[in-house]
């Protein structure tokens, strides 16, 4: 899908890997963007740090995500100034990695579904049926690398984050193949480590989910991310390009990719084993 002339709608999109794709639609010809984060504060500074470095349209919004009321004035913001949305980039995301999964607080998974994956299906439901009347639109899921796999961190517990974002790929690759007759693209983007405040992200975290804490991520893991993470730039020029493409996956480190092919041999090896056991207990059921 072209860029210039496109409307684009980014949650999240007040700093980081958000902040960056704005910047970089804006530069590419995009008509107008919509920044929707969960502090209107930085929605607003952000939209005007855009303004001045771009010159281009851009718009804010506050919205907790999560919250599927707070969509449709986001929707109403899109419509009226932009006059609708050609790209949706569902980008916001949270993280808790301090607790393995039988000791996480109920609100911390709560939380982390809400934003991570009922964020991403609510903005679908607000944008895709217009995207659909019009035969035209592209939808941009962030999910993240570990949502193609999980690995054990001294001190770091990725279930719970992983979790959302395995549900992140489901979605994106069903809504890919629900779409598909349609004229609307769906690329899911799968980062590694990126250098943003992702990791303080419990600092905003809503009233309703037990209100803003910290410690959600091992100091660690902050300090790594800090000095080892790629650019929010690097990452919007890779999604931009798989968004014209039209590819259905973006990947940013690709050493990940061994990680993910010890992970196939496994599920393989699964098979094997299932079909050694089958042929003893349930022979029926082998393939004829």
């Amino acid at each position: 899908m072209d860029i210039a002339g496109a409307r684009a709608l980014i949650t999240g999109g007040a700093s980081g890997m958000g902040y960056a794709d704005a910047e970089a639609l804006l530069r590419r010809g995009a008509a107008g963007v919509v920044i929707v984060d969960v502090s209107a504060e930085k929605a607003s500074e952000a939209a005007e740090r855009l303004r001045a470095s771009t010159g281009g349209r851009v718009e804010s919004v506050q919205a907790d995500v999560s919250d599927a009321e707070a969509w449709s004035r986001v929707g109403d913001v899109a419509r009226d100034r932009l006059g609708g949305i050609d790209l949706l980039f569902n980008n916001a995301g949270v993280v808790f990695h301090a607790k393995p999964l039988w000791a996480t607080p109920t609100e911390m998974v709560d939380w982390s579904f809400g934003v991570n994956t009922i964020g991403e299906i609510n903005g679908i439901r607000e944008f895709v049926p217009d995207m659909i009347e019009r035969g035209r639109g592209h939808v941009i899921n962030t999910a993240s690398s570990a949502g193609f796999q999980v690995r054990r961190t001294e001190g770091r517990f990725q279930g719970l984050y992983a979790a959302t974002k395995f549900a992140v790929v489901a979605i994106s690759e069903a809504l890919r193949a629900d779409l598909a007759d349609y004229g609307v693209g769906v690329t899911v983007v799968a980062p590694g480590g990126v250098r943003t405040d992702i990791l303080h992200s419990d600092r905003v975290r809503p009233e309703r989910f037990g209100g803003p804490t910290t410690g959600s991520s091992p100091a660690e893991h902050i300090r790594s991310l800090a000095e080892h993470g790629i650019e929010p730039a690097v990452v919007a020029e890779l999604v931009l390009d798989a968004v014209e493409q039209d590819r259905p996956y973006v990947f940013t480190h690709l050493m990940d990719r061994a990680v993910l092919d010890a992970r196939h041999e496994r599920i393989l090896a699964g098979f094997d084993a299932s079909a050694e056991a089958i042929g003893r207990i349930a022979p029926e059921l082998l393939p004829q």
